[in-house]
C-alpha cells in the first residue's frame, strides 16, 4: 500500500513557514511514518492563494488540512489522528 504524501503549503519569505518546515522535519524524524513531503508555494496559483493565504503554513494529509501548522505537537497529533483513522 502506498503511503499518502504530505503537502506543505507555504509562501516565500515566510518565517512561520520556516518554523513549519522545521517542526514537520522533527516530527517525521521521530515517527515510523515515511511519507513524501511536497512543498507548494501558494503564490504560484491564484486559486490556492485565495483559499489558503490566511491559513499558511498549512499541511494537507489524507484530504485533511491543518492550518497554522507551526507546532510540533499539533502536527504530531494531526498526523497521528489521521493514521489511526486511516
Amino acid at each position: 500500500m502506498e503511503m499518502p504524501s504530505i503537502t506543505l503549503y507555504v509562501r516565500a519569505e515566510c518565517e512561520l513557514c520556516d518554523e513549519a518546515r522545521g517542526a514537520l522535519r522533527d516530527v517525521l524524524a521521530g515517527s515510523p511514518l515515511l511519507p513524501s513531503v511536497r512543498e507548494v508555494d501558494i503564490e504560484r496559483d491564484p486559486r490556492l492563494h485565495k483559499r489558503l493565504v490566511a491559513e499558511i503554513p498549512a499541511l494537507e494529509y489524507r484530504g485533511e488540512l491543518l492550518a497554522h501548522a507551526t507546532s510540533r505537537l499539533r502536527i504530531q497529533r494531526f498526523l497521528g489522528r489521521l493514521e489511526k483513522d486511516g
